[in-house]
């Protein structure tokens, strides 16, 4: 901006325009003077008043200094100098440029004053009111725009003498482009003597401008508790706990130190009824940090919190943390994290199975018609989303009385896993044609037989209930994310949350729907669906098989081997059906009914048993929650693994990493303790321990050490480099150097 540019835009008075204006009133009023007598004296004497009165304040701030963005000059809280100096830097800034804060954030850098040449003034340091977050080209700079005062705080080292403020300011603007000034500005107080100061007319401008500069001592009614490093799956957080006397409204927190670092803008989440707050901030490394810049682990940080007007500043040092429990993510994201997770639901191991049948179903319609297909797969698509609702009212009733609420803690009752296994092993049998027997509607849509019909409404609908009850064993990633922030919610969030879910895995077979010639284009059936069918009938007896080894560990082996023999049985019974006399048919299928009603005893079949840890693994202690603080002071590690028989992805953690490699030398290493949580049956300590963390799913992994009282977690899906990283943080040492 030209200086023509900024005079015509400026609402201030320059030289050209008031200077002018007042010479030319001064020169009328002398004419006036001549001319009017004595008895014009006392009139001449009030305007004379009025006139100086500009002339008067500026005795307390040098003139305006003018660069192509603005001006700046000094000004004084009083008008002469009587020890303490209070003093500001005044900007006008033109709009849309903006100066820096102390710390200026990813660019930048901040206001800088060189007091060579000034006399009888010492100790003046800049004092920075709360700065606002600006954004120029992706990068987050800190800052003020349009009107500021920097406020100064200086001591004067001879009280009798004048004081002459001599001051080389150098600053950064910047909007599309960023320009570096150094400005010369000039001030001169007089000495008070033995009067008493005299305030300015700027003392109000620099007291409003003071009053924004963080405070220090916590009298504005905000602390901030701690600050803490916290390792996620996506890389690093700094988070920070602040409490209020009064409701926070909307904080904001600014992070100095640790100079390799840069903080984004935080993401917060307030309980105790709005007075305390969690804020998390992403950690990212400058582009020129250097190798050998320290940690940010044990350094100090400066923080500023902001609420509103109010701002504290405090110093602490960082700490490992845990990530607090809820959610610091907009809600539109978590239904957005909650559709991805169910997407991906329908590729893990547990829906696998029923997926198959559907399968099986979408090859039937090659060849076909498009406006059956488009029934079938919308029936699918609204069996899972009914499923997933009543899940969500069901977990809902659960905590409404109390009863600690999972993902998937269907599957620790034993009569669901005998429900589970009857119903996958007549899909078999039907798979392999060993019947079509006709049940109920709801199950055979109208088709009198097990397996879904291509075209049956009903029986894809039923399909759609099935894949998502035998889902929930299952941990997709952005699953725990999502199930987590609705359990730690209300009624709402919990309904809302589990739609998305529903929907997200629905999205295949409105996929199909949408364009039902993706399944029509298929070959017609033929001969080689007899083979596909067989495969998959041996698919649904290997989820059997998962579910006995479920009942074994809940029950006893006796009633898993109880379970097996009447399902062995029911296979008999339906192949010898074939071969038997028309006649003596509908006794085959009586003793198939009558099969299915013992297995509905298998639970009292044998002693229960509970295993606190794995028989083939030595090194694994009961869980006890209570007996960690005590062991970490002891200088223990301890690994605590929560799983369940009906996890699978705990059995795929525990095959593939924790009893494998490197991560397996770390749990059998002397100064490691590992606790097995079993939640394969219910247990309200478990549960718990879960929903301290803001976890209500499994797998669920933590590291505790000296370095990590409060425990990391690990991702679900786990990794051994993952593994052996966590144990290192959370002990300070290198466990398997035998370091110290």
């Amino acid at each position: 901006m030209r200086r023509a540019e900024w005079d015509e835009a400026s609402e201030f008075p320059y030289k050209q325009g008031m200077g002018s204006l007042f010479c030319t009133l001064r020169r009328h009023f002398r004419r006036g003077l001549a001319f009017a007598g004595p008895g014009a004296i006392g009139l001449g004497a009030v305007i004379g008043v009025l006139l100086s009165a500009p002339a008067a304040a500026q005795t307390a701030a040098s003139p305006w200094v003018d660069y192509d963005q603005g001006r700046a000059r000094l000004v004084s809280a009083t008008e002469n100098a009587a020890g303490e100096l209070v003093l500001g830097l005044q900007y006008q800034i033109a709009q849309g440029w903006e100066i820096y804060w102390r710390s200026p954030g990813e660019a930048g850098f901040p206001t800088t004053i060189v007091w060579d040449g000034s006399d009888n003034i010492a100790d003046a340091a800049l004092q920075w009111p709360r700065p606002d977050r600006f954004e120029i080209f992706e990068l987050e700079t800190y800052g003020y725009k349009n009107d500021v005062v920097l406020p100064i705080a200086a001591r004067q080292l001879r009280s009798a003498d004048a004081v002459a403020i001599r001051a080389e300011v150098n600053f950064l603007t910047c909007e599309e482009i960023c320009v570096p000034h150094t400005l010369n500005m000039s001030l001169d107080l007089p000495a008070a003597g033995s009067g008493r100061p005299i305030i300015s007319a700027h003392a109000p401008l620099i007291n409003q401008y003071r009053s924004l500069v963080p405070s220090r001592d916590g009298g504005l009614g905000l602390t901030v508790e701690r600050a803490e490093v916290v390792n996620t799956d996506d890389g690093q957080l700094l988070q920070i706990v602040a409490r209020s006397q009064t409701p926070f409204v909307a904080p904001d927190v600014y992070v100095e130190g640790g100079e390799a670092f840069v903080f984004s803008k935080p993401n917060f989440r307030l309980t105790d009824d709005g007075k305390r707050a969690v804020l998390q901030t992403r950690i990212s490394r400058t582009v020129l940090a250097s190798k050998d810049a320290p940690p940010l682990l044990g350094g100090d940080l400066t923080l500023t919190l902001v609420d509103g007007t109010r701002a504290v500043e405090q110093t602490l040092a960082t700490t490992l943390g845990q990530a607090e429990a809820g959610s610091f993510l907009p809600f539109v994201a978590i239904l957005a994290l909650a559709v991805l997770g169910g997407l991906i639901l329908n590729v893990m191991p547990c829906v696998l199975p029923v997926l198959s049948i559907k399968l099986l179903g979408v090859v039937s319609h090659g060849g076909g018609a498009t406006g059956p297909v488009r029934r079938s797969f919308i029936a699918s698509a609204a069996g899972i989303v009914f499923a997933f609702m009543v899940l969500a009212g069901v977990l809902i009733a659960l905590r409404a009385s109390g009863a600690a609420i999972g993902w998937g803690i269907q599957f620790q009752q034993p009569l669901f896993i005998v429900v589970m296994t009857v119903i996958v092993t007549l899909f078999a049998a039907n798979m392999w044609g060993l019947f079509e027997i006709r049940l109920p509607a709801w199950i055979a849509g109208g088709a009198g037989r097990v397996a879904p019909e291509p075209h049956g409404t009903r029986s894809s609908f039923a399909s759609g209930v099935f894949a998502t009850v035998l889902a929930t064993p299952c941990s997709a990633p952005f699953l725990g994310t999502a199930v987590g922030f609705a359990l730690a919610r209300g009624p709402v969030e919990i309904l809302a949350i589990f739609l998305a879910l529903g929907l997200g895995m629905s999205v295949p077979f409105l996929l199909v729907a949408a364009v039902p010639r993706l399944a029509t284009k298929l070959p017609r059936p033929g001969r080689w669906m007899v083979v596909v069918k067989n495969i998959l009938g041996l698919v649904l007896i290997g989820t059997a098989v998962w579910l006995l080894s479920i009942l074994a560990f809940q029950v006893s082996p006796t009633g898993a081997y109880f379970l097996a023999a009447l399902m062995a049985l029911t296979v008999a019974v339906l192949f010898v059906r074939r071969r038997l006399p028309v006649g003596l048919r509908p006794f085959a299928a009586g003793a198939v009914v009558l099969l299915a009603v013992l297995s509905f005893a298998t639970p009292q079949v044998g002693n229960a048993v509970t295993r606190a840890a794995e028989n083939d693994d030595e090194i694994w202690q009961l869980f006890d929650p209570d007996a960690i603080p005590q062991l970490v002071a002891d200088g223990k590690i301890v690994f605590v693994d929560v799983t369940a028989e009906w996890c699978i992805t705990c059995l795929v953690n525990k095959r593939l990493v924790l009893t494998r490699g490197t991560a397996r030398d770390l749990l059998h290493d002397p100064n490691v303790v590992a606790m097995r949580a079993d939640w394969t049956n219910p247990d309200e300590r478990i549960g718990q321990y879960l929903a301290s963390f803001g976890r209500f799913g499994i797998p669920f992994n933590v590291v505790y050490g000296p370095v990590a009282p409060n425990g990391l977690t690990l991702p679900e899906l786990l990794q051994e480099s993952v593994v052996v990283e966590t144990f290192l943080q959370a002990s300070g040492r290198n466990l398997l150097a035998g370091g110290s």
